[in-house]
């Protein structure tokens, strides 16, 4: 009776299965893309598990292969990729392979990176000294397949001393905004994590289309003129170092004074960048700084702020002892307590986009009045890195006096 039944009830069968197999398919095809940011700063569906979740998707198994690539320094390089193994010593690298969910892959750091950027979760790695003072004995007895550093530090007896030894330098910077993105690239290639670079990078420039739409219709003439300043050479002595706007040649330059014009400022200062130094300021004497007379001064260390900043007591310190040692009161900035504090990690370095986000913001109340900075900052740590969000990344003088 059952076999009967079945048989003439064929049709519909196969009706149902049809259906069956259609949702199914629909489902297998939904998109998995990173959700889109809005100017609230809030994202709309659900966070996919092990896509923003601070955990990538661990790439699946695959023999590795020699790949030839050419990094940001201009030199050619042939490895096995995946990284499995990586000493790393920029802290901007460092945090890049990390949120790619490849900081397993870090076995030890340098640049200060555990100080300065405490929540990545890189404490217990062996520590191989700062960028000038670099501990090559440890980096050889380590016997990393790669090593990072910047473009411009250490000087090339890091070459010299490695690749004898079959461990290549691979030079990137991850923080001058005409250089990152690509770097984001290659770093997804070389961990096997290009999907979710791909998904970081379709976020990012998502937030940074939003200043770039909005200050196109500000007059030249409009623009609040605006200098970039070391807050830690401010505070010691009331010298003055700037981070130009403008690199040689008419490149950009480095993120502090760059940000400038991406938030729809212009630069007080006149000078140019030697990508080539050490140093990413230019010192000038007080004469220089008053004749140019900022609107805006933006203050950039890390020296104050931070992932563990609680409170903003010592900024306010550093700012009372900056108005008594300098001439800053007699600028307009001053005068107008048109003064911002940036921590450089959220302005002159990987999170520049929301730095200057909030740094448009405050040149420009009217026109980002219902754009929320602080809600992407919670997302880049809470979504990407997975670590809770904290820490005091950027502060108005003027605000709060």
């Amino acid at each position: 009776m059952f076999t009967r039944n079945l048989v003439k009830t064929g049709g519909f069968t196969s009706l149902i299965c049809a259906i069956i197999i259609a949702l199914l398919v629909t489902g297998c095809s939904a998109d998995k893309s990173a959700p889109e940011p809005n100017v609230a700063g809030e994202q709309s569906g659900q966070t996919n598990s092990g896509e923003q979740s601070g955990q990538a998707s661990p790439p699946a198994e695959t023999e590795p292969a020699t790949w030839t690539f050419t990094d940001t320094s201009g030199k050619q390089i042939t490895l096995d990729i995946p990284i499995e193994t990586a000493v790393v010593i920029n802290r901007n690298t460092a945090e890049a392979i990390t949120l790619l969910g490849a900081g397993d892959r870090i076995i030890a750091t340098g640049d200060n990176t555990v100080k300065n950027n405490p929540y990545l979760g890189l404490d217990s790695l062996p520590e191989v000294g700062e960028t000038g003072q670099v501990n090559l004995e440890t980096i050889l007895s380590l016997r990393p397949q790669v090593v990072f550093a910047y473009t411009n530090r250490p000087d090339e007896q890091l070459e010299e001393k490695l690749e004898p030894a079959g461990i290549k330098v691979i030079r990137m910077n991850n923080y001058l905004p005409d250089q990152v993105d690509e770097e984001w690239k290659l770093l997804g290639k070389l961990f096997a994590q290009e999907e979710r670079a791909e998904q970081f990078l379709e976020w990012k420039q998502q937030i940074e289309s939003i200043p770039a739409e909005r200050i196109q219709t500000i007059d030249e003439g409009d623009k609040k003129s605006v200098m970039a300043l070391s807050a830690g050479f401010l505070n010691s002595n009331g010298g003055y170092r700037i981070f130009p706007s403008e690199s040689l040649g008419g490149e950009p330059g480095v993120g502090e004074g760059y940000a400038t014009i991406l938030a729809g400022g212009k630069d007080a200062a006149d000078l140019q960048w030697n990508p080539a130094e050490a140093s990413t300021t230019i010192m000038v004497d007080e004469e220089y700084v008053l004749t140019r007379n900022p609107d805006v001064i933006t203050l950039h260390g890390t020296w104050l702020g931070g992932y563990e900043a609680v409170d903003a007591e010592p900024l306010e310190e550093a700012f009372s002892n900056i108005v008594s040692i300098s001439s800053i009161d007699q600028l307009n900035a001053g005068k107008n307590r048109e003064v911002y504090f940036f921590h450089t990690n959220f302005i002159g370095s990987d999170k520049r986009y929301i730095g200057v986000l909030q740094l448009a913001k405050w040149l420009y109340p009217d026109r980002f009045e219902d754009v929320d900075p602080e809600a992407f900052a919670k997302q880049y740590f809470e979504q990407w890195l997975g670590v809770p969000y904290q820490g005091i990344w950027y502060y108005s003088f003027k605000e709060n006096h």
